[in-house]
């Protein structure tokens, strides 16, 4: 496993799993402690109390250090190497860069999968797609398996939803446990609906239904931006210089009907009259898109922390997917490609009440992760199965990723990916981070390892069956086909 350590502030964080947990569970385990060594002497027992002050005092101290409430945003088809860094000599996320210096981030995370449903579904099960039946995007969340919601319903939690994307509208089985879930409609001519207008829903639902007196609120808000057919605002493509982009600047268009991307641009993303072929347009607007969502992110917190909903909630920014952008693996403007790290490697961001602000942890985790992570967060009993691991300790076996055809798994700096018709490739991340180079000649331990690990995770039987999704309305089929999904 990979043992690197998170960095914190410029350096090296000596003993991540102590400094990761939050500070109230800091301050029970010294309580605990000195309950253990009560045989002590006194001047023992009176350090080990004192150790437990000090920890309460760098937070705060009492239940207002506990966090309440929770705030999860995901974003569709946001691929890792896509924020918090500058892209053609523009910042794509200054507002959460700011918001990155008072969290955690995970700067080598990965999703379960490159399609949304089954990307999505595993933030919100805690499972991988074998595991919860949603493998592909036609797969509905079985009512009979406990997410996120349906656990928080559970302890008490009140909730909304606000979804861009319509693969996730009501009906589809995401819905299962909200009190209220909403399908954010696209406006005008655009395909899809833009963040603000996503903002807009969940500010008028706040201001009707502000939370009450020791009420809880689960809040969770689905953006579409990154996702095809990138339509940014003209004021933010503005903020971009094409010649700043190295791509191609002439692709084949494929035929209106495909999607997939692979060796040329896909129909849904055709820009343009007569369309646009130069690749690096497509790329300009794919980071205008992002910098366009970070400037109504910064907006939504803002507005939370003014309403003194955030800073008593745990907080999550993840994605479901990735995004093949010009060529990459042959892949043009697309994903559900495979699980190469363009396709599954995404942004993850954890905030809460007594974390080690501005933390980058650069160990490999996955959005499996989220739901055990905030379950131990919130206080909640963590019954049933996961797949997924505490963020807060070092994960105890590797990241799996995962679709119909292809499994990947991800064991530090080494990867093994795995096509259902053909052998195992093994990469060696550190030196090949596009994975390009197979070596698994070179490393043949190190491959039957994480062919024997392959093995042991598709051995683990299915929690819910695979249900297709019942027959779509026609302004449903038109949404999605819009979109790239039909």
């Amino acid at each position: 496993m990979d043992d690197t350590l998170g960095r914190r502030s410029g350096r090296i964080v000596d003993d991540e799993t102590d400094l990761m947990r939050p500070a109230p569970e800091r301050r029970r385990q010294a309580t605990a402690s000195a309950r253990r060594r009560g045989r002590q002497s006194p001047l023992a027992a009176l350090f080990v109390v004192l150790v437990a002050a000090l920890l309460g005092s760098c937070s705060g101290s009492g239940t207002d250090d506990e966090p309440r409430h929770l705030v999860l945003i995901t974003v569709d088809t946001w691929r890792a190497d896509h924020a918090f860094t500058e892209v053609a000599g523009v910042a794509l996320t200054p507002n959460l860069d700011r918001l990155a210096a008072t969290a955690v981030r995970y700067s080598a995370a990965s999703s379960v999968a490159a399609a949304t449903s089954a990307g999505v579904a595993g933030i919100l099960t805690g499972l991988y797609p074998q595991r919860s039946g949603v493998v592909v995007n036609d797969h509905m969340v079985p009512s009979s398996l406990p997410t996120l919601a349906t656990r928080l319903d559970e302890a008490g939690f009140r909730s909304a939803a606000f979804i861009a994307n319509p693969v996730l509208a009501p009906g589809f089985g995401f819905e299962n446990g909200f009190g209220h879930y909403e399908l954010v409609r696209r406006s005008g001519a655009r395909r899809k609906a833009r963040a603000e207008e996503v903002n807009q829903r969940v500010l008028e639902w706040l201001e009707k239904h502000p939370p009450q007196n020791r009420e809880r609120l689960l809040l969770w808000v689905h953006y579409m931006e990154p996702h095809g057919p990138y339509e940014p605002p003209q004021e933010v493509q503005d903020l971009f210089t094409i010649d700043a982009f190295g791509a191609e600047s002439d692709v084949p268009l494929l035929d209106p009907g495909r999607h997939d991307g692979r060796g040329g641009i896909p129909g849904y993303q055709r820009y343009g009259k007569p369309p646009i072929t130069d690749a690096r347009d497509y790329q300009l607007r794919y980071a205008a898109e992002v910098r366009a969502l970070d400037a109504a992110l910064g907006e939504l917190l803002d507005e939370l922390t003014e309403a003194g909903i955030l800073d008593r909630s745990v907080l999550v920014l993840a994605a479901d997917h990735g995004e093949a952008l010009a060529g990459d693996h042959g892949f043009y403007f697309s994903h559900d490609n495979g699980m190469t790290r363009d396709q599954v490697g995404v942004p993850l961001l954890l905030r809460y009440p007594g974390c080690e602000t501005g933390t980058v942890v650069d160990r490999a985790v996955s959005n499996v992760d989220v739901l055990p992570t905030l379950l131990e967060l919130l206080g909640l009993a963590a019954e049933g199965e996961f797949d997924g691991f505490s963020l807060l300790a070092a994960r105890p076996e590797p990241v799996v990723s995962q679709s119909g055809r292809e499994i990947a798994v991800r064991d530090g700096d080494w990867k093994l990916r795995w096509r259902r018709r053909s052998g195992p490739r093994l990469f060696d991340l550190g030196s090949d981070p596009g994975e390009t180079a197979d070596v698994s000649e070179t490393h043949a331990q190190r491959l039957l390892d994480l062919r024997n690990f392959v093995g042991r995770v598709r051995n683990r039987p299915a929690l819910a069956p695979s249900v297709r999704r019942e027959t779509l309305t026609r302004e449903q089929r038109q949404e999605l086909r819009s979109l790239g999904y039909l």
